[in-house]
């Protein structure tokens, strides 16, 4: 387990990150999202050691990761803002990285050239943004490491090379256990394939939870009354939000749906009554909505 505990930073007198605490699982995908500017970046900087935090502790496996520890070794950060050595081909750069990870994998690093098509003897630098996002990945899954960071790491991709990242990044967690955290705005994406989710929020978590259990936790459903719905009736199921479109409601809540239906039929006449999915983009909506995020007035 990659575990971040109580971290904090100050740049300045501007405290980026306040007491951020997250547990990511070996053999899981770990989503990290939050809104612009809220400190996603500069965590995963701290993970890599290339900020120093001002307190907290980072640790692998109960072990303590420092910028000098052999633990460092294996971890893997993609940045969003790529930038390669000069002149460097894919090749140079796969000649380079082998003196410095002891597993990476040269039959891997075939494989995955091929398999995305990339011409590994072309300037790094002379590519599109796509190309060498697909390049960076490359690299990183043929070095096989344990912790694996990627920031923002299918924006611009298409969204075949996008398929072609999740199918080859969920293959290589089950077959070797990588922890990963990715962190991404494009929470439709991360809707499909993580595992655990953090959300962020100026410099801290306000939340941390397996994606399936946060979906169960927040519920949404519709409904259609005879008479007027009065909400105040119901705070005991900790209503977030209610909407009303034409005689239907649509409500969120953090209580028990079920039981909120019964109490609905025991109070009216219930025309209809459904629960509906929530997406990870809802409960992101919902979470930040509720630090305040995004209902500032006009």
């Amino acid at each position: 387990m990659l575990k971040v505990d109580n971290l904090s930073k100050k740049f300045g007198d501007f405290q980026v990150l306040s007491n951020v605490s997250i547990n990511a699982e070996a053999g899981q995908i770990y989503g990290l999202v939050g809104s612009n500017g809220c400190g996603k970046t500069t965590l995963l900087k701290h993970i890599m050691m290339i900020y120093k935090q001002d307190q907290g502790n980072i640790s692998l496996d109960e072990n303590i990761v420092k910028e000098d520890s052999e633990l460092i070794k294996d971890f893997y950060f993609v940045q969003d803002s790529l930038f390669f050595p000069y002149q460097f081909t894919l090749n140079k750069l796969f000649a380079y990285e082998k003196l410095l990870y002891k597993n990476i994998s040269e039959e891997k690093f075939n494989k995955l050239v091929n398999y995305f098509n990339i011409d590994k003897n072309k300037n790094l630098n002379k590519m599109s943004k796509g190309q060498k996002k697909q390049a960076a990945f490359v690299m990183a899954i043929s070095t096989q490491p344990k912790v694996l960071l990627l920031d923002e790491i299918v924006d611009g991709l298409d969204a075949v090379i996008k398929r072609k990242f999740w199918d080859i990044l969920i293959q290589e967690v089950m077959d070797n256990e990588m922890t990963v955290i990715i962190s991404s705005h494009d929470l439709k994406e991360l809707d499909n394939i993580c595992d655990k989710v953090g959300i962020m929020h100026e410099g801290e978590i306000l939340k941390e939870e397996n994606l399936e259990k946060m979906k169960d936790d927040i519920k949404r459903v519709q409904f259609a009354v005879e008479g007027e719905f009065d909400l105040s009736k119901y705070i005991e199921f900790n209503i977030i939000k209610s909407v009303r479109i034409g005689s239907v409601y649509v409500c969120t809540l953090t209580g028990n749906a079920d039981d909120f239906k019964r109490r609905l039929e025991s109070d009216y006449n219930v025309l209809v009554f459904d629960k509906l999915s929530m997406s990870l983009e809802e409960i992101f909506i919902t979470e930040l909505g509720g630090a305040g995020y995004g209902t500032e007035q006009k």
